[in-house]
């Protein structure tokens, strides 16, 4: 484990208890009597509260895991956080990011990917033609996927997405 890095424990009990909190109060409406009481061992035992435990040891650097898994992991999370119940899609606000459980995930998704794999926002603007707020735009509405190096400071794009980008404005110019 990397020194400094906190345990995210305390970041893992909020998000459960909040979520719980949620589940009871549309739980109270749909079939009150169905409700079970659960204990916070026992959101933790469940399958949320173990796909943090996870996160955190990703983003502790204890353990590594293919990127697919991770990525999946981390979607799950922000879906149960963020998606509204009538909602095609959900949002995840970029203050979110600055909290404890966001840097906790944002560290796990930097970690899942090879540098290799990432472009900082300016080159990805550059390769794309596009100013830097355009950018911004495109990762809060996910067309690109992003990750944020806590430690740095820095947010890079997923080169993978650049491309397909770049691929998909050529196809459209070679019809146009």
């Amino acid at each position: 484990m990397e020194s400094g890095l906190p345990d995210y424990q305390a970041a893992i009990d909020d998000a459960l208890q909040l979520v719980y909190s949620q589940h009871h109060r549309l739980i109270s409406q749909l079939h009150p009597e169905s409700f079970r009481e659960l204990t916070l061992g026992d959101l933790q035992g469940g399958p949320l509260g173990r796909d943090l435990q996870r996160l955190a040891a990703l983003a502790r650097g204890e353990v590594r895991e293919p990127k697919d898994l991770v990525l999946s992991a981390i979607d799950a999370v922000l879906q149960v956080l963020f998606w509204p119940a009538a909602a095609e899609d959900y949002t995840v606000p970029r203050s979110f990011w600055d909290t404890d459980l966001g840097r906790m995930l944002a560290l796990a998704k930097y970690r899942a990917y090879d540098p290799t794999e990432l472009v900082s926002i300016g080159s990805a603007a550059q390769q794309l033609g596009v100013t830097r707020p355009t950018i911004y735009r495109w990762m809060d509405d996910r067309t690109l996927n992003y990750v944020r190096d806590d430690m740095s400071g820095r947010t890079f794009v997923v080169r993978r997405d650049i491309d397909n980008l770049k691929r998909v404005a050529a196809e459209l110019s070679a019809q146009g």
